[in-house]
């Protein structure tokens, strides 16, 4: 992991954390002051963007990263690049850069492999202004995964 200037990265991350940026707008969470936008690059160049969607029990709410990701799915499109992920506190710890939660780790983690290709996905993960940005990857953020193994 490391930190990175924003003028740093190349002009596709760049726009990549603007169209998460942009997700991030699109929230949903009536309680909370945290919400989430993503938007993940896919090798064919195509972008799908998530948002977080918090509902009253936390465990039927959706994570940006997972949002986005599964509508690369839906579009059968299985071969990812890299995901910006940025965070919003709403005013509060404005500076803080949010990482993907456990449950997104994992899911990061069995993205690798849907290409058939076992290959990591870069992360870029940075606070609302993208002041702070965090360069990454999956293996780095989640070395050990859970691996399930098929039996014959």
């Amino acid at each position: 992991m490391k930190k990175i200037s924003y003028n740093k990265l190349s002009e596709q991350e760049k726009n990549l954390l603007e169209q998460a940026r942009g997700a991030g707008n699109q929230y949903w969470n009536k309680k909370g002051t945290r919400h989430v936008g993503a938007a993940l690059l896919c090798v064919d160049g195509k972008i799908y963007q998530g948002t977080s969607i918090r509902r009253t029990n936390v465990s039927n709410s959706t994570c940006a990263e997972r949002m986005a990701l599964d509508k690369a799915i839906f579009d059968k499109n299985y071969n990812y690049k890299i995901i910006a992920i940025v965070g919003f506190y709403d005013g509060k710890m404005e500076n803080e850069v949010i990482s993907p939660c456990g449950l997104c780790r994992q899911i990061l983690s069995e993205a690798e492999n849907y290409s058939g290709k076992n290959k990591k996905i870069n992360l870029l993960l940075a606070n609302e202004n993208v002041s702070k940005i965090i360069k990454t990857d999956s293996q780095e953020l989640f070395p050990i995964s859970y691996q399930a193994k098929s039996y014959e």
